[in-house]
């Protein structure tokens, strides 16, 4: 298990397995005597740049098959050898004339450059490979982490309320019975509400939880959002100004996303005052920002509201669950995003969710979609 897990953490890093690095030593030792030969067959004063250049290409090759450290070891005795037998006086390792001594030393000096290179594009590839891996290792953590709160809260209530229920007996008056059974339902309609959320959420958890970002419209994204919010629609405004860009994000875990920073916006901005959820493009980014003028959160307690579930000392069970911030901010980072809080201008809390944009642009048909939006979520609000 022990070399099972080095080889995975050495794989992780990027370096070449074991028999890679002995192909490349074997590569190294076996084609440096024929080269050696091949030389030696034509070998004139004047070839001496074109053997130079052919070491090096035998170089590049060793670093492709075996990495760094093979390609090292050909590179210097490539240039022993060169040394030994090509360059006056041969057979030792001075060198008669000095441009000879140069030619030899920058032979070297780029069959390291080309060997360290090489081991660097290959670390960063394999980062890049492993990225997605990482990417669902974060989303399943934030999904249990969600799961293991939510799901002890409300079956400990709910619980707790039958075990009351059938201890006590008839010595109920009427109105405890009713609190109980109030609290068992509660409870278990929070965990209806959770069972849900991780139902939109299946896509997802399909298979190994791979991320699938595509360009879409954010309004694409924000509308079904508004919809899931059902009756606290008219009590959010959308402003629309990122134009003809669309955001690389996966639509199912954006949704979830924004749904959850919606809902935390409404329970705690003012009745009188709707939620803002606005989107603006800056430079290669795509910003969704939800805007609330509630209370705010202070900026030495902002990381707290990003720990799994914490509702800033709220222990009520009426108000639902979801996912939590905690998850939020899993998602869009799983996304390479950002969703960081911030001060709303005259008091209150503003999240931003920030994602890599595709496209650019100005589109007045993204206005006109964002204002017959709010034209029907308020004649909604009137028909209440």
């Amino acid at each position: 298990m022990a070399k099972t897990t080095g080889s995975a953490s050495a794989a992780q890093r990027g370096a070449l397995p074991r028999v890679r690095q002995l192909a490349g030593l074997a590569v190294a030792l076996l084609a440096l005597p024929l080269l050696m030969l091949l030389f030696g067959s034509f070998h004139t004063p004047n070839a001496i740049a074109i053997e130079v250049l052919c070491l090096q290409l035998y170089v590049v090759v060793v670093a492709l098959v075996g990495g760094l450290w093979p390609a090292l070891l050909a590179a210097v005795c490539s240039g022993v050898l060169l040394d030994l037998f090509f360059i006056e006086p041969h057979f030792t390792v001075a060198v008669a004339d000095p441009i000879h001594l140069v030619v030899l030393m920058l032979h070297i000096a780029t069959a390291v450059v080309v060997s360290v290179v090489l081991e660097r594009h290959r670390r960063e590839a394999a980062a890049k490979a492993v990225e997605p891996i990482a990417a669902s290792d974060r989303v399943r953590g934030a999904l249990l982490s969600a799961l293991s709160h939510d799901l002890r809260r409300p079956l400990a209530s709910a619980t707790a309320a039958v075990g009351g229920l059938r201890s006590a007996g008839d010595a109920l008056s009427p109105s405890d019975r009713d609190e109980l059974l109030e609290t068992a339902h509660e409870s278990l309609a929070s965990l209806t509400a959770l069972v849900t959320d991780l139902l939109d959420v299946s896509r997802v958890q399909a298979g190994v939880l791979a991320i699938s970002p595509i360009a879409l419209d954010p309004m694409d994204v924000i509308e079904p959002a508004l919809e899931e919010l059902g009756e606290v629609q008219p009590h959010v405004e959308v402003l629309a100004t990122h134009g003809r860009a669309k955001i690389l994000a996966d639509p199912v875990l954006l949704q979830r996303a924004i749904v959850n920073l919606l809902a935390n916006a409404l329970r705690f901005s003012p009745p009188e005052t709707p939620v803002q959820i606005a989107t603006r493009l800056i430079f290669d980014r795509l910003e969704i920002r939800v805007i609330d003028h509630g209370p705010g959160v202070p900026i030495a307690r902002r990381s707290d509201v990003f720990v799994p579930f914490q509702r800033l000392g709220d222990t009520d069970n009426t108000t639902g669950l979801g996912l939590g911030l905690a998850l939020s901010r899993g998602f869009i980072e799983a996304m390479q995003g950002t969703l960081e809080p911030e001060d709303t201008p005259g008091g209150g809390l503003t999240m931003v969710v920030s994602l890599l944009a595709s496209g650019e642009g100005a589109d007045t048909g993204t206005l006109a979609r964002a204002s017959r939006v709010n034209e029907q979520r308020g004649s909604e609000g009137h028909t209440r």
